[in-house]
């Protein structure tokens, strides 16, 4: 299955999980672009994510569903595969969780909450993530409540992936677990 499921695969999952480090990896094992749903909302809306966010999580959740919306409008897109990764709160929209779902397939990438911590804790992961704001000691806290908000909708993924060990390792998972329900 080189070319993929036929249809968008939508990588959902907390900030540190993977998903814009495993889309290009994924895209690239089945030879199909993808697309960072946070990098096409900035260019759409002429701000990075973070000044979006700024101006509220409401307002950047409008801002992020609305590029979804504009993404799946695009002819031909619903009808080939094309490897998405979202932004971790994507799922709180019961709108753009309906679009994703309609449109293809929902992967939910996941790590314990320790291994998201390292990772979000490394050099330079604050700078592009506004809910990364405070001392150290608070990021593993945030990161628990912004888990359990999410819980219920991340739970309606159609897929779930483990990707606390290399981002290969987590690419192969995925692979494998299409190929079983796409032979």
């Amino acid at each position: 299955m080189s070319a993929g499921p036929g249809r968008p695969v939508f990588l959902t999952g907390m900030m540190g999980a993977g998903k814009s480090t495993i889309a290009p990896l994924l895209a690239a094992a089945w030879g199909v672009p993808w697309i960072d749903l946070d990098v096409r909302v900035a260019r759409i809306f002429g701000a990075s994510v973070a000044a979006l966010f700024a101006r509220g999580e409401a307002q950047f959740r409008r801002c992020e569903h609305l590029s979804l919306r504009l993404l799946l409008a695009e002819p031909g897109l619903r009808a080939r595969t094309v490897v998405i990764a979202t932004g971790g709160g994507v799922v709180l929209d019961p709108a753009s969780r309906a679009l994703m779902h309609a449109a293809g397939h929902v992967v939910l990438l996941e790590a314990p909450i320790d291994e998201l911590t390292r990772r979000l804790l490394a050099p330079g992961q604050r700078a592009t993530r506004p809910l990364l704001a405070g001392p150290d000691e608070v990021v593993r806290a945030r990161l628990e409540e912004k888990l359990s908000d999410r819980r219920s909708a991340y739970g309606e993924a159609n897929m779930v992936v483990d990707t606390s060990g290399s981002p290969q390792d987590a690419v192969h998972r995925l692979l494998s677990a299409f190929s079983e329900v796409h032979p």
